[in-house]
């Protein structure tokens, strides 16, 4: 593997303290980034602790920036949280180009426990209620043996950690050691300066090295490895030399019968999630990785692809999908200034160490960056794969953006799944039957299921088993020509904010333009009544992280979108910020619009607010056409099925319904478009 380019940048972030250890500290650390020569990313950090390293962030920083590029194999540097940063960054690499996880390239993944830091009793029952089997009690120079009493009264089956960061004054600790016996510790980390003198004699409690691994000679460790008082070694990868180095320690004490604990140096993110894979490689029942609050946010870097229709953007959201790095994903038709609007939010925004950013559709304003986390991008493919399930022979069409939560989700999950993606990399309706023909799925929008139906030569294609039909409403009309068309489609219901998918009609009614909308497995929905429809409100594990400006969507999203449900199955009567007040009534678009679509003549409709001085708004209509529309019949028609305040009194007649980039109508430049008066009798 040969690495290209190498990219340094300092992160600083917070660090809110624990235990007896109160307060808040400025941390900082260097990120490393790695290029391969095929494109692949890797990332690093190099996290000195103060007081604690024997190195400093200056000599992190030097040390990385004298890599000479290009180069392949490991370099050997003289910082060990520099060399930790290093490997990490080629080890994710390799990763990326395997298609594969950090921990697999370090040896495989096994199961490993944590040990959460917990200081009441209180916090001991959440831990074990959240699984956890170790705690972690950090003491002051003082033992505070009511307070370990306590935590372990409150959850007696946890073995317990003592950590007294060398707090202890030397004359005392063999007597602390008797105090401690009868409680289950597993060791007491540091006790007190010197500890390795501690550990040449048996103890009444195990002693645990730690920060004192980074100062001790070869001849050191090997001997407090032999010695009989010691019952494990504490590795921070950036304080011991990297991951050879944890690994090759890790060899030794096992070898002399200690256990190996590996633990983080309170880095940041890249660091900490570098650590915790080092723990799932090594396993056997390692203990000593626990989730701190200043790891919420990743300031690092990040990648934004451009989409395109074509070959290059597909490989690269499939090796951004696996890599340890968040990508943020924006539409090559976008306007320039809005281009350069959505890179600038993605590169100023704090970010976690994966996920993928995606844009909302702008309908109603401008569009809102979504922070979908890799957790939720896999929660989103198991949904989805638990309806539709996967065949062998299976080819999924990728004929929408992936911009676009629909587009990228046919990625994610034949990435996931090892199913090839067909691309449709031309427009229009050849390419997009011809495309059609090699696969047996696909993901539609209705207006490309229309174009497809406009011909009727067309016939759907044997071996297409489902189509996923959504990211807008579609016509009744369209659905029942589909249906006698024998077009396999499932409408869907599903968000930005939600990857896509979240309700789909079953399998089995494929082509059933009454078809229920039924929530996916692990999808909770609640909505209105039939009566009251209200704002649809969405729990479950594909939901969003937050918005790019920080505005949290999980653990539940409060859409837009008005909803009810009957009988398990989700009705959605659209967007309730397109409602129209009209003379003090409240009118939503749909309403119209299936008239409309009901109208001899008419292909596509959108119905929208206009402003008027009597009655608040009226209705505006914006039509598709053909030869066979005839005004005075089509008002004739409304007049007879709308009551008055829902009927259209602006018509614009057009060629096409302006579309946004994901295919949705663009209600506002409907609305934009010039009209004439209906003429009612």
């Amino acid at each position: 593997m040969q690495i290209t380019s190498v990219h340094t940048h300092v992160q600083r972030w917070a660090l809110d303290g624990t235990g007896p250890a109160r307060g808040r500290t400025e941390r900082a650390s260097v990120i490393v980034t790695v290029e391969t020569a095929s494109g692949h990313i890797g990332l690093g950090e190099a996290a000195p602790l103060p007081g604690m390293s024997p190195d400093t962030l200056e000599d992190a920083q030097r040390a990385l920036a004298g890599i000479a590029v290009p180069f392949s194999g490991v370099p050997q540097l003289a910082s060990p949280s520099a060399q930790f940063a290093i490997e990490t960054a080629l080890a994710n690499a390799e990763a990326a180009e395997r298609g594969c996880t950090l921990a697999q390239v370090l040896g495989g993944t096994h199961a490993w426990d944590a040990a959460q830091v917990v200081e009441t009793a209180s916090q001991a029952r959440v831990a074990i209620m959240a699984g956890l089997t170790t705690l972690k009690i950090k003491v002051g120079p003082d033992l505070d043996l009511d307070k370990i009493i306590a935590i372990h009264r409150a959850a007696p089956e946890a073995m317990l950690r003592i950590d007294a960061n060398r707090s202890w004054p030397k004359e005392r600790v063999r007597e602390r050691m008797f105090a401690l016996a009868e409680l289950p510790i597993e060791f007491v980390e540091e006790p007190c300066e010197d500890a390795l003198s501690l550990v040449r004699e048996p103890l009444p409690v195990p002693v645990a090295l730690d920060e004192s691994l980074a100062t001790l000679t070869a001849a050191e460790i090997e001997a407090a490895l032999a010695a009989p008082g010691l019952g494990s070694v504490v590795l921070k990868p950036t304080l011991v030399g990297g991951i050879a180095a944890s690994l090759a320690l890790v060899a030794k004490a096992r070898a002399a019968g200690k256990n190996a604990v590996i633990s983080h140096a309170l880095e940041g993110v890249v660091g900490f999630e570098a650590c915790r894979e080092l723990a799932a490689a090594i396993g056997g029942g390692v203990h000593g990785l626990w989730a701190h609050r200043s790891l919420m946010q990743f300031a690092g870097p990040r990648r934004i692809i451009v989409a395109t229709p074509d070959r290059a953007t597909i490989e690269k959201l499939q090796n951004a999908i696996v890599a340890e790095y968040p990508f943020a994903v924006l539409h090559a038709k976008l306007a320039p200034a809005e281009l350069a609007r959505q890179q600038r939010l993605v590169e100023t925004a704090p970010l976690p160490v994966s996920g993928a950013i995606l844009f909302t559709s702008g309908s109603t304003g401008a569009a809102r960056g979504v922070l979908l986390s890799r957790a939720a991008l896999e929660a989103a493919a198991a949904a989805s794969a638990a309806r539709l399930g996967w065949r062998e022979g299976d080819h999924w069409l990728l004929a929408l953006s992936t911009a676009h939560a629909g587009g990228l989700a046919v990625v994610v999950r034949c990435r996931l799944a090892g199913v090839p993606v067909e691309l449709v990399a031309a427009e229009g309706r050849e390419a997009l039957a011809a495309g059609l023909e090699r696969c047996t799925l696909a993901s539609l929008v209705p207006t490309q299921l229309a174009m497809l139906l406009e011909d009727p030569a067309w016939r759907c294609p044997r071996g297409l088993r489902a189509v996923l039909l959504g990211g807008a409403a579609a016509p009744p009309a369209l659905l029942e020509e589909a249906a006698r068309r024998r077009v396999p489609f499932l409408v869907t219901y599903g968000l930005t904010e939600s990857f896509g998918q979240l309700a789909t009609a079953p399998l089995d009614r494929a082509g059933d333009p009454s078809a229920p909308l039924v929530p996916l497995p692990g999808v909770e929905l609640i909505a209105g009544t039939r009566a009251a429809p209200d704002r649809i409100r969405v729990r479950g594990p594909m939901l969003a992280t937050c918005y790019l400006d920080g505005t949290p969507i999980a653990p539940e999203l409060v859409t837009a979108d008005l909803g009810f449900l009957e009988d398990g199955a989700l009705h959605v009567v659209g967007r309730a910020d397109d409602v129209i007040i009209t003379g003090g009534e409240n009118l939503h678009p749909s309403q119209v619009e299936a008239v409309l679509a009901a109208t001899a003549g008419v292909r596509a409709a959108c119905a929208f607010g206009v402003a008027d001085e009597r009655w608040g708004q009226i209705i505006g209509v914006a039509i598709v056409t053909d030869e066979t529309f005839d005004p005075a019949a089509a008002a004739r028609g409304w007049h007879e099925r709308l009551p008055p305040h829902a009927r259209p009194r602006r018509l614009a007649v057009v060629a096409g319904l302006p579309l946004l980039p994901g295919g949705k109508v663009d209600r506002r430049a409907c609305a934009a478009l010039p009209g004439e008066p209906v003429r009612y009798g």
